[in-house]
């Protein structure tokens, strides 16, 4: 644990930067009956930028963007400095009564110096300004990948609290999870839930520290207390849910006692060697990336079996069309004899029928034809049928001198065509 223990060594030669607070009730010592802070008390942590004063700001009943409760900005860079603790109204509800918030500067965010001042604000605000608390709140936005930062923070984590005791008093706060129709459509759309993305939560923070079970999680989405978001019915539904549960286990919850500077490296002192503090982790991780190996190289043999099969599948399909092929090629030549047979016939069809005069309605009969016809189609001067031997596209056309109103219809095996 070289790196572990050369960053609390540190600690002893930084000075503190300096701790925030506020009072918003008649402060007294810790041993005091009614303490300053009152219970419960809930600790924010996190990665720069995952959004914990601006939870802060709505665990206390501000807006998310009020920073006359606790300060925010945009982006992923911390704004948070210092361990700031405040004396809150929960929600802003006095159904609820008083509480204390805590909110830490953000891990990974803290330039060439490291997490270590960060650590010393941390462990002197907490230690010997509130002395316990009953939850650590590790806030993590779940669309940021599980990188170095994170890591850092829950080995940290372990070290600032106790691997044996810290894991009893952490719940997961995902935060920009937001439960607008959109952000809800888009996560079915990707098989994203709140039990898969804890579950896969708890498995990372497995993978690198002595977590042995599977933290609470609350997914409360800052975003739905603006005033904007008051109707949507389903933003504030789980925005209640998820607050109340966090209340609810913030209670339940027993408190941690603290440690200081000293007591830290007492703990690490007592590990067989600095090393053998990680070795667990490091174990844990080696067998996490053995295991991850070993499902690679069956999905690798796997995917081989498959590219086989499909090796053997194009080759049948060249065979196929190569096949195809031939019976194209002999339906084209027919193609070609059936075109040149068509161009072989020669058709043709027209013709004239004249009647000189009719007064009388009913079928139109002729005097005299004319015209040719070379595949025997024919019109009767007797009965005024037109008879067609060859299918295909006629153009009829009628010309008449009348006197007054004359209607002329053209009938198809008895039954007269509306559109003539």
């Amino acid at each position: 644990m070289t790196g572990l223990l050369g960053t609390f060594l540190l600690l002893l030669s930084v000075s503190s930067s300096g701790l925030a607070w506020t009072f918003f009730e008649t402060g007294g010592s810790l041993d005091d009956p009614t303490p300053a802070y009152p219970y419960p008390r809930i600790v924010l942590m996190g990665p720069s930028g995952a959004g914990k004063s601006t939870l802060a700001n709505v665990l206390s009943g501000c807006l998310p963007n009020d920073n006359s409760c606790f300060e925010t900005c945009a982006g992923v860079d911390s704004c948070t400095q210092e361990t700031s603790i405040n004396v809150v109204t929960y929600l802003g509800d006095d159904a609820y009564g008083s509480s204390t918030l805590t909110d830490t500067p953000g891990f990974g965010d803290s330039g060439i110096e490291g997490d270590g001042p960060i650590i010393t604000n941390i462990i002197e605000a907490l230690k010997h300004n509130l002395g316990d608390a009953n939850v650590i709140l590790l806030c993590i936005d779940y669309s940021q990948r599980f990188g170095p930062d994170l890591q850092n923070m829950v080995t940290e984590l372990e070290s600032l609290f106790g691997r044996s005791q810290v894991w009893d008093h952490v719940a997961i706060e995902v935060t920009k999870w937001a439960f607008t129709d959109a952000a809800i459509l888009n996560r079915n759309r990707t098989g994203v839930t709140e039990e898969s993305a804890l579950h896969d939560i708890n498995q990372k923070i497995m993978e690198i520290s002595h977590l042995n079970k599977s933290l609470p999680g609350v997914f409360i989405d800052s975003f739905a207390a603006f005033p904007e978001e008051q109707e949507d019915e389903t933003q504030q539904f789980y925005f209640k849910k998820y607050t109340q549960e966090l209340w609810d286990l913030a209670l339940a919850t027993p408190t941690l006692q603290f440690l200081s500077i000293e007591d830290i490296l007492a703990e690490l002192s007592e590990c067989r060697s600095a090393n053998d503090c990680l070795t667990e982790v490091l174990e844990g991780r080696l067998t996490q990336v053995e295991s991850d190996v070993m499902k690679n190289m069956a999905q690798i043999s796997n995917n081989d079996n498959k590219i086989n099969q499909n090796t053997r599948a194009i080759d049948a399909n060249n065979a196929n069309i190569g096949s195809n092929r031939g019976k194209i090629n002999s339906n084209t030549n027919k193609i070609n004899l059936n075109a040149g047979a068509i161009d072989a016939l020669e058709i043709g069809v027209g013709m004239c029928a004249f009647q000189n005069l009719k007064t009388d309605t009913g079928t139109i009969t002729y005097d005299s034809t004319s015209g040719t016809s070379t595949d025997g189609s024919t019109i009767s001067t007797s009965t005024g049928k037109y008879i067609v031997k060859t299918p295909g596209l006629y153009s009829i056309t009628f010309s008449a001198y009348t006197h007054g109103w004359t209607d002329i219809y053209l009938y198809k095996y008895g039954a007269m065509q509306s559109d003539t």
